[in-house]
C-alpha cells in the first residue's frame, strides 16, 4: 500500500514538474509577448487524465508485446496532439521548419515555428501594427505562412520522392514564411510606381530581403497564345487569381495575360499579392534550431540531385 501511494505521489510530482517546465519553456520562447496560446495548451493538458495508465492497462488486458504497445502509444499520442492542434490552432500540423535565410535574424534556418491557422486569427499588417505598436518577431506586423501562387503544399510523400531523386511536381511548393506589410485591393498599385494588383491580397517581404515578394521575379518572355488556349482547354493551366494570371501545371511557370499579349514569368509571388485563401496561418512562436532534423532529408535530396546532374 505504501509503495502504491509512493508511486502515485511520484507520478503526481512528475506531472507537476512537467507542467511547470512547459510553462517556463513557453515564457522563455515567447518572451512574454503572447502567453495566452501556450496557457490554453497547458490547461488542456492538465484537464486530460494521464494516458499512460490507459495504455499500461491495455497492455496487461490484451497481453500485447512491449513493442506493439509502444507503437500504439506513439500513434495515440500523435493522434491526440494532431486533434488538439486542430481544435486550438485550426491546423493538423502547425509546426514548420524555417528552410531559408529570408527572415534572418528574426527567424533563422532550422528554427521551428508554431503557426496559428488563418481560421483562428486575423492577419495584422505592418501598416496596421505601426498604429498600435504591435510587434511580432521584433518588427511590426504578422509573419504569415502562405502557399505561393496558391500552389498545393508539398507533403511527406513529396519529400520521400525527393530523397529518391524524383522531382516534386511543379504545381506544388514549400510554403513561404514572410511578413505581411499591407493589404491592397484590386487595382491598387502594389508598390510606388508599380503595376496595379490583379486581385486583392497582402504585400509581403522577407525581413532579410531587399525587395518585396511582388517585385522579386523575372519575366522570361512571351507566351504563345494558341498554345496556352490548347493547354487551358485540357485543364493543364489553372487560374491563379482573377482571369489574368494562370499557372502551367507542367512547368510551374506563371502566365500573365495583358490585352492580347501573354508573358511567362517566375518568382516568389511575382506581380501578384498573396490572396487571403493562400494564407495558411500566422507565426506565433519559434523554437530555435530544433528544425534542423526536419531539414536533413531536404539536404540529402539536394545532394543526390546534384550528384546525378554532374554525372
Amino acid at each position: 500500500m505504501k509503495n502504491s501511494m509512493k508511486t502515485r505521489d511520484s507520478r503526481g510530482k512528475s506531472r507537476k514538474n512537467s507542467r511547470e517546465g512547459a510553462k517556463i519553456l513557453a515564457e522563455f520562447v515567447m518572451g512574454n509577448s503572447d502567453l495566452k496560446l501556450i496557457e490554453i495548451l497547458i490547461r488542456s493538458y492538465q484537464q486530460i487524465p494521464p494516458p499512460m495508465n490507459i495504455f499500461e492497462r491495455l497492455k496487461i488486458d490484451l497481453h500485447l508485446p512491449g513493442f506493439v504497445s509502444d507503437i500504439i502509444v506513439a500513434v495515440a499520442v500523435a493522434a491526440f496532439l494532431s486533434l488538439a492542434f486542430q481544435l486550438l490552432l485550426g491546423l493538423w500540423t502547425p509546426l514548420v521548419a524555417v528552410e531559408s535565410g529570408s527572415m534572418v535574424p528574426n527567424l533563422n534556418i532550422g528554427d521551428i515555428v508554431l503557426v496559428q491557422g488563418s481560421s483562428r486569427t486575423q492577419v495584422i499588417t505592418w501598416d496596421e501594427a505601426e498604429k498600435t505598436s504591435y510587434i511580432a518577431f521584433n518588427k511590426p506586423g504578422d509573419v504569415i505562412l502562405y502557399r505561393p501562387y496558391g500552389k498545393e503544399r508539398s507533403g511527406l510523400l513529396d519529400q520521400a520522392k525527393a530523397l529518391l531523386g524524383m522531382p516534386i511536381p511543379p504545381y506544388k511548393a514549400t510554403p513561404i514564411i514572410h511578413r505581411a506589410l499591407r493589404y491592397v485591393n484590386k487595382g491598387d498599385p502594389m508598390w510606388d510606381g508599380g503595376p496595379r494588383a490583379p486581385f486583392a491580397g497582402y504585400i509581403t517581404k522577407g525581413d532579410h530581403n531587399d525587395v518585396i515578394d511582388q517585385s522579386a521575379g523575372t519575366i522570361l518572355g512571351l507566351a504563345n497564345t494558341t498554345y496556352l488556349a490548347q493547354k487551358q482547354k485540357k485543364e493543364e493551366i489553372i487560374e491563379v487569381g482573377g482571369r489574368s494570371i494562370f499557372m502551367d501545371k507542367a512547368t510551374g511557370l506563371i502566365i500573365y495575360k495583358a490585352d492580347n499579349i501573354s508573358y511567362a514569368g517566375e518568382g516568389i509571388s511575382y506581380l501578384t499579392p498573396v490572396d487571403e485563401d493562400w494564407v495558411i496561418g500566422v507565426a506565433r512562436v519559434k523554437i530555435p534550431l530544433v528544425g534542423y532534423s526536419r531539414l536533413v532529408p531536404n539536404y540529402i535530396a539536394d545532394g543526390i540531385i546534384k550528384i546525378f546532374k554532374t554525372h
